[in-house]
């Protein structure tokens, strides 16, 4: 049997309707609160929230096989028994949505091809045995599901405010670790400057002029470095000679 190249195409006037029945509704507002909202806790047939069982979730997913089997001729290929094995994987796939741990905003950063790898990894024994076109049905099915769940989670009022939430904290970790950088490393313009500061002071205060000293001759000023005077060590060596040393090599 020659495995099916194309995409399940399913009409989205089939898929939204269903797609909705996975998520509870949600209310007004942004939804801040002090940890991000999970899928998890979005679901429909989990939690204290619950309200679709786990036999309307196997319904969703049998319908879906159904109508992507018969868009592809799939339905032609595959018998009966498999058709209704790639239902309970697709079940399975969408079940992972409960143990998802990421919030809305961040799955549809991560696009509905990833999102759909890592539902169907989260359960793999439920693919086990499955010939490879009905392997591939069940992958065209929770791509296109999920290419459609991600749509939804746009749609929700808690998305837009949920995202400029997020951007405009991205967008302070983004400053702040630009401050940072900025304070660790030399700008060149500073740097520049920090030279010709440098030789300014060296040309104006680098002289040192010697009063009621009368060398003829010789200049009344010297520079600073020419005008300092070393200092001397004394000490005494064990036979009791006095040793004389520039302090400079003493301390070397």
């Amino acid at each position: 049997m020659e495995p099916v190249g194309i995409g399940a195409r399913l009409a989205s006037s089939v898929v939204v309707p269903l797609v909705k029945k996975l998520f509870v509704a949600d209310g007004p507002g942004a939804g801040l609160v002090d940890r991000p909202v999970r899928i998890s806790s979005l679901v429909s047939f989990t939690g204290g929230k619950r309200t679709l069982s786990d036999n309307e979730l196997h319904k969703i997913a049998r319908e879906l096989v159904e109508r992507a089997a018969q868009s592809t001729g799939m339905s032609e290929c595959l018998p009966a028994f498999e058709q209704h094995a790639v239902a309970n994987a697709v079940t399975a796939s969408l079940r992972s949505m409960g143990r998802i741990e990421m919030d809305d905003v961040q799955a549809v950063q991560l696009g509905h091809l990833e999102l759909s790898r890592r539902l169907r990894s989260d359960n793999q024994a439920a693919t086990m045995g499955l010939s490879s076109d009905a392997l591939l049905l069940h992958t065209n099915v929770v791509e296109t599901a999920c290419l459609h769940i991600l749509h939804f989670f746009t749609t929700r009022s808690t998305f837009v405010p949920r995202t400029l939430v997020e951007q405009s904290r991205r967008l302070e970790k983004l400053s702040s670790k630009i401050d940072t950088l900025i304070m660790r490393t030399p700008s060149p313009a500073e740097g520049s400057f920090e030279d010709r500061y440098a030789r300014y002071i060296s040309s104006k205060y680098g002289k040192l002029t010697i009063f009621g000293l009368d060398l003829s001759g010789s200049s009344e000023s010297w520079p600073l470095d020419a005008a300092c005077l070393s200092l001397d060590a004394t000490g005494t060596v064990a036979s009791e000679v006095l040793l004389v040393l520039p302090a400079e090599q003493v301390l070397a």
